[in-house]
């Protein structure tokens, strides 16, 4: 008695193999594969069951007509749309803390309301602020250095519209 889950390999199984010699025309190795090992592997997704989602080919119907550019290989393997990325929020809190110089030093971003300079670090060439996930600061970080910048806008201090320093104010050099 075996005390293995997977079913005893037969000689239809066996056809599937590449090195063993061909001695009669093989079936469809998928009915062949869906036989020896039953209804559970026509369920599972396997990349030895060929599943008719993954196979995204143009399909050719009889009697039907078909124009010459869809013999190409662009018409017949169609690119498959990228998938919508979930969006970046930043490194989890473990890694945060190791880089987020305030929760290091346990100092607070709205000391530095009338430096404009330090506001310009975190506001990119387009005058948004920058997300978390490329300053890579906590949360609590992250809310008050947004916090800084929109106090340093309303004051007048930096530009709502660009990252650069406005000509003769503060922190603009020669």
């Amino acid at each position: 008695m075996s005390f293995s889950r997977i079913p005893r390999l037969t000689s239809a199984v066996r056809a599937l193999h590449t090195s063993a010699p061909a001695r009669q025309p093989a079936a469809n190795p998928t009915e062949i594969f869906q036989k020896a090992f039953g209804e559970r592997a026509a369920a599972q997704t396997s990349p030895l069951v060929k599943n008719d989602i993954q196979d995204n080919r143009e399909q050719f119907k009889a009697n039907q007509f078909v124009a010459p550019h869809a013999f190409t290989k662009e018409a017949i393997f169609p690119t498959p749309r990228p998938l919508p990325r979930a969006p970046l929020l930043g490194p989890p809190k473990k890694i945060a803390v190791k880089l987020d110089p305030f929760y290091i030093t346990k100092t607070n971003p709205l000391v530095h309301d009338m430096n404009p300079n330090f506001a310009y670090e975190f506001v990119n060439p387009m005058g948004k602020i920058r997300s978390r996930a490329e300053t890579g600061l906590t949360w609590k970080s992250q809310r008050r250095v947004g916090k800084l910048v929109r106090r340093a806008r309303a004051m007048g201090i930096i530009s709502r519209w660009t990252n650069r320093p406005v000509p003769g104010g503060l922190g603009w050099s020669y």
